[in-house]
């Protein structure tokens, strides 16, 4: 009987420990899986993002970012451009291409951060200064980096293919000094 006794205290705390461990581990999971809702709504708005610009639907494109909105082109600089100067500079690319589009590649969203790899075509049809017509069809990479703040895009890091799209273009790279 006395063994008994001893067992049965051990037992329930030997319950009690793997019951505690099953609620930190649901814990965990219930925290993982809103982690990943989360991601993934990050991710639908970065295809928002890209749908609205191949559409030209600039005003719900402010939607999409917020008032305080930044970002970064090239991402190494420390200068960032608004939200209106974006958009400004957005317009005038699709001024300046035909059937101007984003087709993301890749995309992958950790945290706040949605990370997308994205390839822009369209054919050149004037209206960048020095730049003469081309009637080619471009095509050029981008990697944006977004970061999101309930459900909206606050910052944004862009590296965009400026050499691959000036040779397409018929530009030369020549050294300072050489003519």
């Amino acid at each position: 009987m006395k063994k008994l006794c001893m067992i049965l205290p051990m037992a329930l705390i030997l319950c009690f420990m793997v019951g505690c461990q099953d609620k930190a581990a649901m814990a965990e999971l219930e925290e993982f899986k809103a982690q990943a809702e989360v991601e993934e709504q990050n991710k639908a708005l970065a295809k928002r993002y890209v749908e609205t610009f191949n559409k030209g639907d600039f005003e719900a494109f402010k939607e999409l970012l917020s008032p305080g909105y930044a970002v970064y082109n090239p991402s190494g600089t420390t200068k960032s451009t608004s939200r209106e100067k974006l958009i400004e500079s957005y317009k005038m690319a699709q001024d300046a291409f035909t059937e101007f589009t984003w087709s993301i590649e890749e995309m992958i969203a950790a945290g706040d951060k949605v990370v997308c790899r994205i390839i822009a075509r369209g054919t050149y049809k004037g209206g960048v200064e020095s730049i003469p017509v081309s009637e080619k069809e471009l095509e050029f990479s981008l990697i944006n980096i977004m970061r999101i703040e309930n459900g909206k895009v606050v910052e944004e890091w862009q590296e965009d293919d400026q050499l691959g799209l000036a040779r397409q273009l018929g530009m030369e790279l020549k050294p300072k000094g050489t003519e």
